[in-house]
C-alpha cells in the first residue's frame, strides 16, 4: 500500500513540474513577443510603368491615426549590400520616378516601420524585383542602314536628346553627341518630327547595345548588329569594265562597286560556271547604279548575290533581269546552279520577266536550291500585265525555295509565281513571302498569286499586303491554281484588297487554301500607286497586325 503511495506521490511531483514547465515557457513567449511588429508593414504592392513606379503596402489596423513613418530602401541585389535610394514617407505608400531609380534596371524594395513613442523599429520587408520599362524614343531600324562599320539611327525628336551611346558586346562604348539640327534629320514621319544620327567608327560583325539621353535620362534603347565585314577580291569604278571584270573574276570572288553609274547594256552580262558577288562599297543602292541589259546565270556551278544596287534596265530595253541559260550555245541544256540572292536592291524595267528559269529542255533540266529576295523593292516588270511570263517564272526548274522577304513589288507582271510543269523532284519545293508588299499587278488570263497546277509546291503568304488585281484593261484567271498532292497552301495575317478577276468580280481562293487572320482593309491605293503612296497610315490597325503584333507589309513603309 505504502509502495502505490509513494508512486502516486512521484506521479503527482512530475506532473506538477510539467505545468510549472509549461507555465513558465508561456510566460517567457509572452514577455518576448516582439513589441516592432506592432507596426511593421505588410503585403506589398508595385505598380510599375515607363518612368515611374506606386509602391504601396499595408499597415496594422492599430497603427491608424498615429503619425507613424516608414523608411524604404531600393538595391539592386537582394542583400541590400548597397543602397540606390532611400526615401523616409508618412503615408503607406511611395511613388518612385526616373529621377531616383535607372530604368530597365531590376530593384529591390524594403520597407521598416521607424520607431514611434515606445515601440522601436520594425524589422524590414523586402518586395518582389521590379523595374521602370523606360521610355522607347528610337524607331525601328531599317535594314538597309546597317552597314559594317556604320549605323543610322532615328528617333522621335524629342526636345534635350543629347547623345546615343552604342556598347559593343565587348570593347569601349562610343558616345555619339547629338546636335539641334540632328533632332529635326529625321523629317516628318507620320505626322511626327524625327531625329537621325549616323554613327561611323563600329566594327563589322558586333552587337552594340544604343541608348538614348536626354542629358542623363535614358529615352530608348534597342540593340543592332552590324553587318559582317567584307573582303573583296577586287574595288572597281564606273571607269572599268563592270563585264570584263565579271568576265575576268575566280570563282568565288567578290567585287566592289564605288558609288556612281555602271554601263553594261551592250552585250549581256555572263556570270559563267561561277559563283560572285557584287556589292555597292557604299550599301546604298541609291548612290550605285548599274544600267543593265540582262544577267545571265549561265551552267553549272552558277550563282551570284547582288547586293545594295540599283539595277536599272529601261536604257537597253531589257527584256529579263535574271535569265538562266544551260550555255550560250544551247540555252537548253542541262545545270546545276548554286543559290541567286538578291539583297538590299532596287531593280526595275524588264519588259517580260524579273526572273526565268524555265529554259530547260526538260523538266528537271535545270536545278538550284534557294532563290532570294529580301529588302528590296521591285517595279516595272512585265509590260503592263501583257506579259506571258510571270515574275518568277520557273517553269520545269527543280529549286528548293524561293524566298521573299521584307521587300516591295508593283507594276510587276501577269502573275507572281509559275511552276507548272509537274515533275518529281528530290524535294517538294517551297515558296515563302512575309513582310512583303504587293501593288498593281496580274493579267493576261493568268493566275495572280501563283499557277503550280498539278505540281507539288507548297506556298506560305504571312504577314504582308496584296493589293490591286488586275492592271488596267486585262483580266486575271483566279487567285492562284495548286492542286499537287499533300502539298499547303497557307495565307495568314495578310491584308488583302481590290483583287478582281476582272473590273467587277473579286477573287476568290479554293477551298484548299488555309486562311488564317487575314484582312481586308482597302488602304486607298490603286494599280498605279507608287511609293511613298505604300506608308501605312497613322493609327491603321495592320501597324499591329502581324502574328507577333507587329505591322505587316515591307516595314519600309512604317517608319
Amino acid at each position: 500500500m505504502k509502495s502505490i503511495f509513494n508512486q502516486t506521490s512521484k506521479n503527482l511531483v512530475l506532473l506538477f513540474a510539467a505545468i510549472l514547465l509549461i507555465t513558465a515557457c508561456k510566460k517567457n513567449e509572452e514577455v518576448t513577443l516582439d513589441p516592432p511588429r506592432l507596426f511593421k508593414a505588410s503585403d506589398i504592392k508595385i505598380e510599375s510603368g515607363q518612368t515611374s513606379a506606386k509602391i504601396k503596402w499595408a499597415v496594422p489596423l492599430f497603427a491608424t491615426g498615429k503619425a507613424l513613418k516608414y523608411t524604404v530602401d531600393f538595391s539592386k541585389d537582394a542583400s541590400f549590400a548597397t543602397v540606390a535610394y532611400t526615401k523616409v514617407v508618412d503615408t503607406a505608400g511611395i511613388t518612385v520616378t526616373d529621377d531616383n531609380l535607372a530604368v530597365r534596371t531590376p530593384y529591390y524594395a524594403r520597407i521598416k516601420a521607424n520607431a514611434f513613442e515606445d515601440q522601436p523599429e520594425s524589422k524590414y520587408i523586402v518586395s518582389s524585383t521590379f523595374s521602370l520599362t523606360g521610355i522607347q524614343l528610337f524607331l525601328p531600324v531599317r535594314d538597309a542602314e546597317v552597314r559594317e562599320t556604320s549605323v543610322s539611327l532615328r528617333f522621335v525628336g524629342e526636345t534635350g536628346l543629347s547623345s546615343i551611346v552604342l556598347t559593343p558586346t565587348t570593347g569601349t562604348a562610343i558616345t555619339a553627341t547629338l546636335s539641334a539640327s540632328d533632332l529635326t534629320a529625321g523629317g516628318i514621319i507620320n505626322g511626327v518630327s524625327t531625329g537621325l544620327k549616323a554613327i561611323t567608327g563600329l566594327t563589322g560583325g558586333i552587337t552594340y547595345s544604343a541608348e538614348l539621353f536626354n542629358g542623363t535620362k535614358s529615352k530608348g534603347i534597342l540593340s543592332v548588329t552590324t553587318l559582317p565585314a567584307t573582303s573583296y577580291t577586287k574595288i572597281i569604278t564606273p571607269a572599268d569594265d563592270l563585264n570584263a571584270t565579271i568576265a575576268a573574276a575566280a570563282n568565288g570572288a567578290v567585287i566592289g562597286l564605288s558609288p556612281g553609274t555602271y554601263a553594261a547594256t551592250s552585250t549581256n552580262t555572263f556570270i559563267t560556271q561561277k559563283t560572285i558577288t557584287l556589292k555597292s562599297t557604299s550599301g546604298t543602292p541609291t548612290d550605285t547604279k548599274v544600267n543593265f541589259k540582262e544577267i545571265d546565270i549561265e551552267g553549272t556551278g552558277a550563282g551570284v548575290t547582288l547586293s545594295g544596287i540599283e539595277f536599272d534596265g529601261a536604257a537597253a530595253s531589257s527584256l529579263y533581269f535574271l535569265n538562266f541559260i544551260g550555255s550560250q550555245a544551247a540555252n537548253g541544256s542541262a545545270a546545276t546552279f548554286t543559290n541567286v540572292v538578291v539583297d538590299n536592291c532596287i531593280v526595275h524595267n524588264s519588259t517580260t520577266s524579273f526572273l526565268r528559269g524555265d529554259r530547260g529542255s526538260a523538266a528537271r533540266d535545270f536545278k538550284i536550291g534557294n532563290i532570294t529576295v529580301n529588302n528590296s523593292i521591285v517595279y516595272d516588270m512585265g509590260s503592263n500585265g501583257s506579259s506571258a511570263y510571270y515574275t518568277f517564272h520557273v517553269n520545269k526548274m527543280e529549286f528548293t525555295a524561293i524566298n521573299i522577304t521584307k521587300s516591295t513589288f508593283y507594276n510587276a507582271g501577269p502573275g507572281l509565281f509559275t511552276a507548272s510543269t509537274t515533275y518529281a523532284g528530290a524535294v517538294v519545293p517551297s515558296i515563302n513571302i512575309s513582310y512583303s508588299t504587293f501593288n498593281g499587278f496580274g493579267g493576261n488570263a493568268k493566275y495572280a498569286l501563283l499557277d503550280a497546277n498539278a505540281n507539288p509546291v507548297n506556298f506560305t503568304l504571312t504577314n504582308s499586303i496584296v493589293a490591286n488585281t488586275p492592271k488596267s484593261g486585262t483580266v486575271v484567271a483566279a487567285a492562284l491554281r495548286s492542286s499537287g498532292a499533300g502539298v499547303t497552301t497557307t495565307i495568314s495575317y495578310t491584308n488583302m484588297f481590290g483583287l478582281y478577276s476582272t473590273g467587277t468580280t473579286a477573287l476568290t481562293f479554293p477551298a484548299t487554301v488555309a486562311l488564317t487572320a487575314n484582312q481586308a482593309i482597302d488602304l486607298g491605293w490603286t494599280a498605279a500607286s507608287v511609293p511613298p503612296a505604300f506608308q501605312l497610315p497613322v493609327g491603321s490597325p495592320l501597324r499591329t497586325a502581324s502574328n507577333t503584333s507587329i505591322a505587316i507589309g515591307d516595314p519600309r513603309w512604317t517608319y
